[in-house]
């Protein structure tokens, strides 16, 4: 008995045997590792400095928009019902985070807008630095 394996058939099976039996795998993507913050947890000087608070009941920053120079510190005196983190939608840093009922000073050392938000309620923040 003879069998016959069309034109097409014969192609697909030579495409897998060779990408089979070669041994080799097929090399991974990339990783891609994230920029490292820049903006990151400091100890809080004495002295005036901008503040971003938050009131319990009340569902905004205060204010909602600070503008600093580079290097400039803001303080953030959470109350307990409220917290910051980076914004996913907006530009943002992995280091703008100050949890639950917390007061976190906290540097930045480059210039751009650095958006944030209350992770629970989602009411939004943003630092302005030049």
């Amino acid at each position: 008995m003879r069998v016959r394996t069309s034109p097409a058939c014969l192609l697909a099976c030579l495409i897998v045997a060779a990408c089979g039996s070669s041994g080799s795998s097929t090399p991974d993507a990339p990783t891609v590792d994230a920029p490292p913050p820049t903006v990151r947890t400091v100890t809080c000087p004495p002295g005036d400095m901008p503040m971003v608070t938050t009131s319990n009941g009340v569902l905004a920053f205060d204010p909602m928009t600070t503008g600093i120079s580079v290097a400039g510190i803001v303080k953030f005196a959470m109350s307990s019902e409220h917290n910051v983190g980076p914004d996913p939608g907006l530009p943002s840093d992995s280091g703008l985070r100050v949890p639950f009922g917390q007061t976190v000073c906290l540097e930045f050392d480059k210039a751009g807008t650095f958006h944030f938000i209350c992770t629970l309620h989602v009411f939004k923040g943003t630092i302005i630095v030049q």
